[in-house]
């Protein structure tokens, strides 16, 4: 699973390179849909099978049916669901490009948000309310991506949207986070580092400064867990000998 996964991640690279120097939106979509994968099979190799998979699964349908709940009871910052309105009579689905991107994209960013908030964690070594800093932090960097800033104005509508139902999707599945440590970095690291890169590649071909900012805050937070996680194995190999 670890070399079939790190095959996807090449095809991921590859398409998301395309995508920089083209207007078509097949290879964006191809990277999108090739990350969700990735992301999926990270989780469950992660959480463990069958934690991993009912995790991914309700990342899948709960975002969207919360978004369309919360739109039926005019919940404020929920105007425009993804699913316009079911009815009995008639099902319509508004399936654009834009709107079949979110199907793969808002499943992707709670995972890989979950992913970086696992790994703040355990850079803080928190003994006490783990879970709900966990809570709280997948929430921010889920939230912080929705931020947009056009007509010198900043757009913050979505985030808090996207920040509610992070809060609650995530307090619900606070008992599923449960790591294996055992887990090879590759499923660890991917995600991030996926999560990262399409962002990056969309705010730079869109030149949207915001976005590139975040962008640029989350891979400094990233590299600086990484060069202490790796600090603090070098001490502890150290020590061991």
């Amino acid at each position: 699973m670890k070399n079939f996964t790190i095959i996807l991640f090449i095809f991921f690279c590859l398409f998301l390179v395309v995508y920089l120097f083209t207007i078509d939106l097949l290879p964006l979509f191809l990277t999108i849909f090739l990350a969700f994968i990735i992301a999926f099979i990270c989780l469950a190799s992660y959480l463990g099978k069958i934690r991993g998979i009912l995790c991914g699964l309700i990342f899948i349908f709960l975002p969207f049916l919360l978004e369309y709940l919360f739109y039926l009871y005019k919940i404020p910052y929920f105007y425009s669901p993804v699913i316009k309105y079911l009815s009995r009579s008639e099902i319509k689905l508004p399936l654009t490009i834009n709107n079949l991107f979110l199907v793969f994209t808002i499943p992707l960013l709670f995972m890989t948000s979950l992913f970086l908030s696992q790994k703040i964690k355990s850079f803080s070594n928190l003994k006490k309310y783990h879970q709900t800093f966990l809570v709280i932090v997948s929430s921010l960097l889920l939230a912080a991506t929705f931020l947009t800033y056009t007509q010198n104005q900043l757009d913050y509508l979505n985030f808090f949207k996207w920040l509610i139902l992070g809060l609650i999707i995530n307090s619900l599945l606070v008992k599923l986070y449960k790591f294996k440590p055992e887990t090879p970095e590759t499923f660890k690291e991917l995600p991030i580092i996926i999560y990262l890169a399409i962002f990056a590649t969309d705010a730079l071909k869109r030149l949207d400064n915001l976005q590139l900012l975040i962008v640029g805050i989350l891979t400094f937070i990233y590299l600086l867990l990484l060069y202490y996680e790796y600090k603090f194995k070098k001490i502890k190999t150290a020590f061991t000998y």
